[in-house]
């Protein structure tokens, strides 16, 4: 089997010498019939050799029967004929030594137990030869810049299409073509255009890490349904993020199928949507909740990045006041600290009877009409220490006189010194002329105030950083319990050894057997908590499983009893594997520690207010699993109501960093490939020196390690 290396499949991908179209029509207007005419349109200059068996001629071209009769082989193919047809395709396509072959056909993976045995045999070719596939489902490979236009989609068939140095990765076909047109609208073009279809064989990470070190490619644009190499995916964005080329994404069709299947708090609080928006931001993908923000943020982020020696905050500068209040109130929205004008500054300005209103928005309303005015406080705003990033919001004078309101902000920039604060802009009305002048002076400018707020939000929130020294392995003793473990859901006594062994601390306690008369000593000093030990009762307060604050043996004999007749009501069989005998422990706040595995993102893990209420709340954290310390200890401060156990309003402190500490072993389970879910609730928080306590554990074992 040959295999390629990167460089040789970019170029066959996306620059190749040659082309075949197999099953290509001769009639124009019909789809088969678009990537010949598109590609003899564009002016590509590579050998087009259409593939019909009832055809010897297509378009002024000889046609041939198969791709393995074509002299001197080909780099590139796109199969355009149905899925069974497809197949034989291919399997010539390996014969003949093709490098990519893309694919159109459906009935693959998306038909059923047909499609999907077809599927297989279409990886296992690709496996076997090492072509790279993409699709099937895929409308084509697009590179603007080697005017190769091979695709179905109908957009390309536009007479100009516009260059540039953004790469789209769309898992929907017809969205490379509203890119193109959305791109062209906003002046905006794209380097490389991929339609991934059902990904069989390269997948948006794959094809990504091809096009990392094309020197035409700056950024990319993800368009997701969801997530199918996670490990390709991890790679491709670190590389980007290594190269300085930042991953902007947009994703739809977020399955709720983890949420369903859980048996946990924990999948209640996460849900898919959640993992996969947490996934994306560890790696440090970008994701954008405006379609148009997908257009506008990628080429911003690869040309703007904040001074690390300036503070993390915008100063808005605005030439009318309710405008620039707008934009203002948009930033905070999403986080984004806003710094007002530094003394310095303002007596600078001041004194040349610029005025420039007060509180944070720095309004500089008929002043910015001036041209020597507005360059005055440009200049003097970028050059500030106290700037970390200028925007300039313009208002009526955008649209009329852009030589007075937008030359000055273009000007000013390409007299800016080293490490001046970035400048970017934003026109109110629509105002194409200035976007223009923005553009080529290099001021990054946006069309709406949520793209505005929403891109500039993201050059600020930088992808978390991990500890690559802190070992994240699950302990060996722990590992070796699990692996003794049955598939399915675990009592809380199994559960709660599995996180001790993880180092969680637990109360004081003794199982009694439920057939034997209640013992005269209990070795636990009362008060207690008593719990009936049933892997049938994963929520023993929905059950009636559990008595809090019991202060003698009668208490307890009268507990049991009850115990024991409200479970056999809420879940008749239950088994009762014991009588569980608690130490009561009290403390400051309650938490919630949970590990589930997202079929789309993987392993998760979250934290939360704990306790009966947490469902209610909905106050939790999410990241992937596992975790190290330090994102421990920003999940906790992701959550509002922990800010009762930081020493709010004078409030005593919980023990906050041992709860991180918790957190972190518990991640460790995701290195487990047989945990399904795990969850710790309530994990009692004592007070500041004095640890967590765990009061309730689960465990979900699934059947293969």
């Amino acid at each position: 089997m040959t295999r390629y290396d990167d460089a040789t499949l970019r170029k066959a991908l996306i620059a190749p010498d040659s082309v075949a179209l197999v099953g290509v029509s001769g009639s124009a207007g019909k789809l088969t019939a678009r990537p010949l005419e598109f590609l003899q349109r564009s002016g590509w200059q590579g050998q087009i050799y259409p593939v019909n068996p009832t055809r010897n001629e297509i378009a002024g071209l000889k046609a041939y029967k198969r791709v393995s009769d074509i002299p001197g082989g080909v780099d590139h193919a796109y199969i355009l004929v149905n899925a069974e047809p497809a197949l034989e395709a291919l399997e010539d396509c390996a014969k003949a030594g093709v490098k990519v072959v893309s694919i159109l056909a459906d009935g693959f993976a998306e038909s059923g137990a047909e499609g999907l045995e077809r599927q297989k045999r279409l990886m296992q070719i690709a496996e076997a030869t090492g072509i790279l596939i993409v699709g099937p489902n895929s409308t084509g490979v697009v590179a603007t810049t080697q005017d190769f236009i091979c695709t179905t989609n109908a957009a390309f068939g536009a007479r100009d299409i516009a260059k540039g140095r953004l790469a789209v990765l769309s898992q929907s076909g017809s969205v490379i073509g509203t890119m193109l047109s959305r791109g062209q609208a906003h002046g905006t073009g794209f380097s490389v255009l991929i339609s991934t279809g059902n990904e069989a064989g390269a997948g948006v990470g794959r094809l990504g890490q091809l096009l990392l070190d094309d020197p035409e490619t700056d950024g990319f644009i993800l368009f997701l349904e969801t997530l199918r190499d996670r490990a390709e995916l991890v790679d491709f964005a670190r590389g980007a993020h290594a190269r300085g080329k930042p991953i902007v994404a947009y994703m739809i069709g977020r399955s709720a199928e983890g949420q369903a299947l859980s048996v946990s708090h924990t999948g209640a609080l996460t849900g898919s949507a959640r993992s996969v928006s947490a996934f994306l931001r560890s790696i440090g993908i970008r994701e954008v909740e405006a379609f148009e923000t997908l257009i506008a943020a990628p080429r911003t982020l690869s040309r703007v990045t904040p001074v690390p020696s300036r503070p993390h905050a915008v100063t808005v500068v605005s030439t009318t006041g309710g405008g620039g209040a707008m934009v203002v109130d948009q930033l905070a929205l999403r986080g984004v600290p806003i710094a007002g004008i530094s003394e310095t500054s303002r007596a600078s300005l001041s004194a040349q009877g610029i005025p420039l209103g007060h509180g944070k928005l720095v309004d500089v309303t008929l002043a910015g009409a001036r041209y020597d005015a507005m360059k005055a406080v440009i200049a003097t705003l970028s050059a500030d220490p106290d700037t970390g990033m200028l925007l300039v919001v313009i208002g009526s004078s955008a649209q009329f006189n852009p030589e007075l309101a937008v030359a000055p902000i273009v000007d000013a920039r390409s007299e800016a010194g080293p490490n001046t604060a970035p400048i970017l802009a934003f026109p109110l009305p629509h105002a194409p002329e200035s976007l223009a002048m923005l553009d080529a002076g290099g001021v990054p400018a946006f069309r709406s105030v949520e793209t505005c707020a929403e891109t500039i939000a993201m050059l600020f929130d930088a992808p978390p950083k991990t500890d690559t020294s802190v070992d994240m392995t699950l302990p060996r003793s722990a590992a070796k319990l699990i692996d003794t473990l049955g598939a399915g859901i675990q009592d809380e006594v199994t559960s709660a050894r599995v996180m001790q062994e993880l180092g969680v601390t637990a109360p004081a306690s003794v199982v009694l057997d439920p057939k034997m008369s209640l013992p005269e000593d209990i070795p636990v000093p009362f008060p207690v908590v008593a719990k009936l030990v049933s892997s049938d009762l994963p929520h023993k307060t929905e059950a009636g499983a559990i008595h809090v604050g019991i202060k003698d043996r009668a208490e307890l004999i009268a507990a049991i009893a009850a115990m024991k007749t409200a479970a056999q009501a809420h879940r008749p069989g239950y088994r009762l594997a014991g009588i569980l005998v608690q130490q009561m422990c009290t403390g400051l706040g309650e938490a919630l520690i949970g590990i589930t595995r997202d079929p789309v993102a993987g392993p998760m893990i979250t934290v939360a207010m704990g306790g009966v209420m947490t469902e209610i709340y909905r106050d939790s954290a999410v990241r992937p699993a596992p975790v190290d310390l330090a994102a421990a200890r920003a999940m906790i401060a992701e959550v509002k109501g922990f800010a009762l156990l930081s020493g709010y309003r004078n409030r005593p402190k919980g023990d906050l960093d041992a709860l991180a500490h918790a957190v972190t072993a518990v991640s460790r389970l995701a290195n487990s490939g047989r945990i399904e879910e795990a969850e710790i609730n309530p994990i009692l928080v004592r007070p500041e020196g004095e640890g967590v306590v765990m009061l309730d554990a689960l465990l979900h074992v699934g059947r293969d390690s």
